[in-house]
């Protein structure tokens, strides 16, 4: 099981499980959106950089976060983003993933709780914690750790949404072709016309 973190780990995590399926049973994400272009995340960026710089509150926040060195993550971020070695995975992306995902976001921030229903279109089991934000293991760690742990037996006992979508496409594979006639009662009826004429 592998799981991704914000933008940068989730996009890691969902390369991770396509490159190798064999190796990765599932991976959970978090703090994501499918629907967020590369172009918008550039942007918050770029806003983050600029409010930490003019604001020592926000730039003492950001370290707590993510650490000392979070300047240096959102430069390699900025240019692995830049040199296509980073793509940030779509809807199209996660309904062709050939394992199961889980999409974990917290309720606070619109975008990350709009990202909800696209993904559990697309194939992804989801949860959204209450009273949680982007950074939902700090915000509220034993739910988190509990909802990752709930989906990993789930990955196990093939009781995902992923086994559950490739049940019903396996099932409508077996059943046999129903002819467009069957059922209407117009063939019947031709070959008994024809009979008595």
């Amino acid at each position: 099981m592998v799981v991704g973190l914000s933008y940068l780990g989730a996009a890691v995590a969902f390369r991770a499980a396509a490159g190798f399926p064999a190796t990765v049973a599932g991976i959970v994400m978090s703090g994501y959106s499918f629907l967020v272009s590369p172009d918008t995340l550039n942007r918050w960026l770029a806003g983050f950089t600029r409010m930490a710089s003019h604001q020592p509150a926000a730039q003492r926040h950001f370290a707590e976060l993510h650490g000392p060195t979070w300047e240096n993550l959102l430069t390699a971020t900025f240019a692995e983003l830049s040199d296509g070695c980073l793509r940030l995975p779509g809807v199209a992306d996660l309904e062709h993933l050939p394992v199961p995902v889980q999409l974990v976001n917290g309720s606070l921030l619109q975008n990350e709780r709009n990202a909800i229903g696209p993904a559990a279109a697309a194939g992804a089991d989801v949860a959204v914690i209450a009273g949680a934000g982007h950074v939902v293991p700090m915000d509220a760690p034993r739910v988190f750790a509990a909802t990752v742990e709930d989906f990993a037996d789930r990955v196990t006992a093939g009781r995902t949404a992923f086994h559950e979508r490739r049940r019903a496409a396996e099932r409508a594979a077996a059943e046999p072709a129903v002819p467009p006639e069957a059922g209407t009662g117009t063939e019947p009826v031709a070959r008994k016309a024809a009979t008595h004429g």
